[in-house]
């Protein structure tokens, strides 16, 4: 069920599903793009290390105030539109940029707007389904993922016959396109606020995420982003020059990594709803990080690719579990934290993007041996703090 007043018919968790990947198209194409602007630009992995990392942490500039919107705002059908036009304006001129510092400037522009829907979309549906948060979050991630399960392998397909600028004009169609649909669609896009906004709630939110336990919480989402953004900042570009693949079999392999977290997402979600969020987290990224360590010793190619395959997979399943946990915690303002999460998830994780290209200088799988260790930590972390949180049980559906 999704956002409604008492009066207008239910928009579907699908409509939201199909929003995120027409929003996140474009960034999924951008993965497989990075190997050819790095032969057009003349960049090392540590350059592209350099732009993935600014371009998430300029996104993040949206996400809180997105997410107060989320909770204080109830005619929310504007604001969806203006997110597609934002992200499809901000990627053609990317398609443009002269040299590197522009390109990662319009990059991160559009990255805003990209970073808005999250807390308003996520912040939307946590509000109407509650009790099946970590599901519906996971629907709901399954959109983002299968945008960079198949924008890669599409735009890896194009890249025989395009340069990257033409493929990165022509990943913006799908954003347009649901742009369309949701100004059609935008008086469904409604949800019943109790409260309006005031310092009280900005005070309580500082208290929560202050605390030692938020602080833990904090470290445990942080580094766990790191090691997600440095094993994707680098994967293409091991793909197509350590592994020789070609730009199209990089994008059909960076998709079947992507798919394993977007199967695992919603599975992931319904088990921490009944079996308690830590356990379920911390598992699976133990479970992959000794991948990760023997990625440089691995010589075969396609056991390199397997490897690659889990280890990416096991990071982003529990995704929809980093962020139900973070709402466990926060308790309430669920749009706001959800902006909060975000922005620990891309900001404070951009990090990792830039050590796993400085990493990488030295053999790019040193990258993925680095993100292993990031996830080990961040699993620890995750385990052994208090945070107290109560055990959730997922209600009925309606």
């Amino acid at each position: 069920m999704a956002a409604t007043d008492d009066n207008a018919p239910r928009l579907p968790i699908l409509a939201f599903c199909a929003g995120h990947l027409a929003i996140d198209w474009p960034h999924g194409a951008l993965w497989i793009l990075l190997p050819a602007i790095a032969v057009a630009m003349d960049l090392t992995p540590s350059d592209l290390g350099l732009l993935v990392g600014l371009t998430a942490v300029g996104a993040t500039a949206s996400l809180v105030p997105a997410g107060i919107v989320s909770d204080h705002v109830s005619r929310r059908g504007p604001l969806f539109v203006a997110t597609f036009v934002w992200v499809a304006a901000g990627y053609g001129l990317a398609s443009l940029a002269p040299d590197f510092w522009t390109l990662t400037l319009m990059l991160a522009a559009a990255g805003m707007g990209a970073s808005a829907w999250h807390p308003l979309a996520t912040g939307t549906l946590t509000q109407t389904t509650r009790g099946r948060r970590a599901r519906v979050l996971g629907v709901h991630a399954m959109g983002g993922t299968l945008a960079e399960v198949f924008a890669p392998v599409l735009t890896g397909a194009l890249l025989v016959h395009l340069d990257w600028r033409e493929g990165l004009q022509l990943a913006i169609i799908p954003a347009l396109a649901m742009g369309f649909v949701f100004f059609r669609v935008r008086a469904r896009l409604t949800v019943n606020i109790a409260t309006e906004a005031s310092m009280a709630d900005l005070r309580d939110m500082a208290r929560r995420w202050g605390s030692r336990a938020g602080l833990a919480l904090v470290a445990t989402i942080g580094v766990y982003n790191m090691a997600v953004m440095a094993v994707l900042a680098m994967a293409t570009l091991y793909i197509v020059t350590d592994l020789g693949f070609s730009e199209l079999w990089a994008g059909v392999a960076f998709a079947a990594m992507i798919l394993a977290g977007a199967v695992l997402q919603p599975v992931m979600g319904q088990l921490s709803d009944a079996l308690g969020r830590r356990g379920v987290f911390a598992g699976a990224l133990l479970c992959a990080t000794p991948l990760g360590l023997l990625l440089p010793f691995v010589g075969a190619p396609w056991l390199a690719l397997g490897f690659l395959i889990a280890m990416i997979g096991a990071f982003y399943g529990v995704r929809s579990v980093v962020l139900a946990l973070a709402i466990d915690f926060a308790g309430k303002r669920e749009g706001t934290t959800l902006g909060l999460a975000f922005v620990l998830m891309d900001g404070v994780g951009a990090a990792g993007a830039f050590l796993g290209g400085w990493v990488g200088e030295a053999g790019l799988a040193w990258s993925f041996a680095l993100a292993s260790v990031f996830a080990a930590v961040s699993a620890v972390i995750a385990l052994g703090s208090s945070l107290g949180l109560p055990r959730i049980q997922a209600e009925p559906a309606e």
